[in-house]
C-alpha cells in the first residue's frame, strides 16, 4: 500500500508530466436502419442541443422545443438592438464569458463535428488560446498570473512578463510556509481519494472545513477559501471538497499540459453565437432537425401505461401539445422539476428529491469601451472584489475588426464580465447585486474594476455603454428576479441529483444538474454536453439499439500511477480508515 511520501511524491511528479496530445476528431454515428421514431427535446440549451445532434445523426425524427426564438439557453450571445449602423451588426451582448477549458472532453468533440466554413475541425478551429489565468488583488497585494499554455510550449509575453515577476514579488511574502504545506498536502489527499472516499465522504464535507480555513491568514483565505468562486456557480460556504478539489485538480492538471484537449483557457474568436450556437443549429438543420421557438412547457401528461403521453406548453397563440414517442427533459433545474405531477413523482420517486437541489445567480455585464482595454490578455479574477467579478477583454481575441464589424463604429471593444456573487454588499452602494436595480449594478460593477484593476486600466473616460444580461430585471415588486439562474452545487447535492434516465420509460434529463460521471459534474458546459449525450443513450436503449450505436463518453485525463493510488485508498476506505495522508 503506497505511504504518504509516494502520494505526495505522485503529485509532485505533475509537473514533470509531458502534454498529451489533441484528440482525433469523432466521425458522426451511421443511422438507425430502423424507421425513424420521434423525440421531443424541451429545451435548446447546449445540453438539448447536444441530445438533438446525437439522435438525429442516429436517425431519430427530433424536434426541439424552447421558449425562446434564440438557441444555445445560457451559452448564447444576446444582440444589442438598435445599436448597429452602416452596415454593420448589433453589438453583441453575453449571458457571461464563455471559457472553453483544456479539461474538457465531450464538447470539444461535438464542436469538432459542427461543420463552418472551410476549418478542418469545425467550430472548435474558432477557439482562440487565452494566455493567462490571473488572480488580482487589491492595494499591491499581488496578481497572481499562470501561464495557461502547457509547460513544453509556452512561452512568456515580453510586454506582460513585468506584470507576471512584478506579481510573484508580492505574493510570495504572503506565502507562509506552514499553509503551503498544509494545501499541498489537502490537494494530494483530493486528487488520490477513492471513488467511495470522493462520495461517501468528501462530497459531505464543506470545503472550508476540509482546507481548515478558520484561523488561517488572510491571503489563504481569500486565495483558497474563496477559490470556489472561480469555478463560477459554486460558493465556498456552502460547497463540497470532492466538487472543488475536482475543479481545481481539472484545473491544475491542465495548466500542466495534462489537458486531453489542448490549452487551459480558450475562448471563442467571435461572439459565441455567431461562432459555435447558430453554425450548430443550421447543422442540426441539415440533419433533420426541427426547430419551435415560443413555447412554454408547463406539464407532462403521464399516460395509463405509464409513459409520457403528451407535453402541454403555453404559445402567444395559446395552448400547444407536444406528442412525440420519446422526451428529453433539456430545462433547467428550477424549471425542470415544476414538470412533475403526482403521477410522475410517484413512478420515479429520485425525481422528487430535486425540490431540494438550490440555485444561484452568475450572470454577465458587458461594458463598451471606447478605448482598447489596457489591462493583460487573461481571464481575471478580481479575489477582493465582493461581487467576485470575472472580467475578460474578449473583443481582443475576435479574428474581426470590432469597430467596423458591430455597433455603429463607435464602440472599439467589449469588455465581458461575470459577476459571481449576488448576495454580498458592494463598495458603492452598500447593497448586493440583486437589491440593486440595473444601472446601480452597471456602477457598481466598474467601480470595483477600478478598484482591482486601477485607474491606469480603466479610465473614466471609457465606458461607451453597458448591456446586463436581460435574465436580471425589474419585477412588478420593484425587486430584481433572474429567469435564467444556475444549479447551485452544494455539499451533498449529488444524492439529489437524477439520473439521465428516469424510471417514466420515456422520458429522459439532460442538463448541468444532471449526474455526469464522465470527467467533470460542476456546472459548466462539458456537464451539459455529457448529460445530453446520457439522455440520448438512454433514448437509444429505450429503441433497442446495439452497443454500435451508443453515443461515446469521454473520460478527462488523470496523471500516470494515480489509478494504483486510489486503488490503495479504496482498500483504506473500505476497511474504515481515513486517507493515508489524512492527519
Amino acid at each position: 500500500m503506497p505511504g504518504r511520501r509516494q502520494v505526495l511524491g505522485a503529485g509532485g511528479s505533475l509537473a514533470a508530466a509531458g502534454a498529451l496530445g489533441l484528440r482525433p476528431s469523432r466521425a458522426g454515428a451511421a443511422p438507425l436502419s430502423r424507421p425513424r421514431r420521434t423525440v421531443a427535446v424541451l429545451g435548446g440549451g447546449v445540453a438539448g442541443l447536444t441530445a438533438a445532434h446525437e439522435l438525429a445523426e442516429r436517425g431519430f425524427d427530433v424536434t426541439v422545443h424552447d421558449r425562446r426564438a434564440a438557441w444555445g439557453g445560457k451559452a448564447r450571445s444576446i444582440p444589442v438592438a438598435g445599436t448597429a449602423a452602416g452596415g454593420r451588426r448589433d453589438l453583441p451582448g453575453e449571458h457571461g464569458h464563455r471559457g472553453f477549458f483544456g479539461f474538457y472532453t465531450n464538447l470539444p468533440d461535438t464542436m469538432r463535428r459542427i461543420p463552418f466554413e472551410d476549418r478542418a475541425n469545425g467550430v472548435w478551429d474558432n477557439l482562440t488560446t487565452v494566455p493567462y489565468l490571473a488572480f488580482n488583488r487589491n492595494d499591491g497585494k499581488g496578481d497572481l498570473f499562470l501561464p495557461t499554455l502547457p509547460p513544453t510550449t509556452r512561452t512568456l509575453d515580453p510586454g506582460t512578463l513585468p506584470v507576471v515577476l512584478a506579481g510573484l514579488l508580492r505574493t510570495v511574502p504572503h506565502l507562509l510556509p506552514h499553509e503551503v504545506v498544509l494545501l499541498a498536502r489537502k490537494l494530494a489527499i483530493l486528487m488520490t481519494s477513492c471513488d467511495d472516499r470522493q462520495f461517501g465522504q468528501w462530497e459531505h464535507t464543506r470545503w472550508l472545513d476540509f482546507i481548515e480555513a478558520a484561523g488561517k491568514s488572510e491571503f489563504y483565505r481569500v486565495m483558497w477559501g474563496g477559490s470556489a468562486k472561480v469555478i463560477q456557480a459554486l460558493r465556498p460556504e456552502t460547497a463540497s471538497a470532492r466538487t472543488c478539489g475536482q475543479g481545481i485538480s481539472k484545473i491544475l492538471y491542465a495548466l500542466l499540459g495534462l489537458g486531453p484537449d489542448g490549452p487551459f483557457d480558450r475562448i471563442l474568436d467571435g461572439p459565441t453565437s455567431e461562432r459555435f450556437v447558430d453554425p450548430w443549429v443550421r447543422h442540426l438543420g441539415s440533419l433533420g432537425v426541427r426547430f419551435v421557438t415560443g413555447h412554454h412547457v408547463e406539464a407532462l401528461d403521464l399516460g395509463p401505461d405509464g409513459r409520457i403521453a403528451g407535453a402541454r406548453a403555453r404559445t402567444a397563440a395559446g395552448p400547444a401539445r407536444i406528442d412525440a414517442d420519446w422526451f428529453v427533459a433539456a430545462l433547467p433545474v428550477d424549471r425542470v422539476r415544476q414538470l412533475w405531477s403526482a403521477g410522475i413523482r410517484a413512478a420515479d420517486p429520485r425525481l422528487a428529491a430535486m425540490d431540494r437541489l438550490r440555485t444561484t445567480w452568475c450572470q454577465g455585464i458587458v461594458f463598451y469601451l471606447k478605448e482598447t482595454f489596457r489591462g493583460p490578455l487573461a481571464h481575471l479574477s478580481l479575489m477582493d472584489s465582493p461581487w467576485a467579478l470575472c472580467p475578460v477583454g474578449q473583443s481582443r481575441f475576435w479574428s474581426d475588426p470590432y469597430a467596423g464589424t458591430w455597433g455603429d463604429g463607435s464602440a472599439a471593444e467589449s469588455l465581458s464580465v461575470v459577476i459571481s456573487d449576488w448576495e454580498t454588499p458592494g463598495v458603492l452602494y452598500g447593497r448586493p447585486a440583486r437589491r440593486c436595480t440595473p444601472k446601480e449594478i452597471a456602477e457598481e460593477v466598474w467601480a470595483q474594476l477600478k478598484e482591482g484593476l486601477g485607474d491606469d486600466v480603466l479610465p473614466d473616460a471609457a465606458p461607451h455603454s453597458w448591456f446586463l444580461d436581460p435574465a436580471v430585471a425589474r419585477g412588478a415588486d420593484g425587486q430584481l428576479t433572474n429567469d435564467d439562474t444556475y444549479f447551485l452545487n452544494d455539499v451533498s447535492s449529488w444524492e439529489l441529483r437524477a439520473e439521465a434516465v428516469t424510471a417514466v420509460p420515456n422520458l429522459f434529463l439532460a442538463g448541468d444538474h444532471v449526474r455526469t460521471r464522465a470527467n467533470v459534474d460542476f456546472t459548466c458546459m462539458e456537464t451539459a454536453n455529457e448529460a445530453g449525450r446520457r439522455a440520448a443513450n438512454g433514448v437509444l436503449a429505450a429503441a433497442g439499439a446495439d452497443g454500435a450505436d451508443e453515443v461515446e463518453l469521454f473520460a478527462g485525463a488523470e496523471p500516470p500511477g494515480f489509478a494504483e493510488l486510489k486503488a490503495a485508498d479504496r482498500t483504506r476506505y473500505r476497511l474504515g480508515l481515513p486517507h493515508v495522508l489524512d492527519l
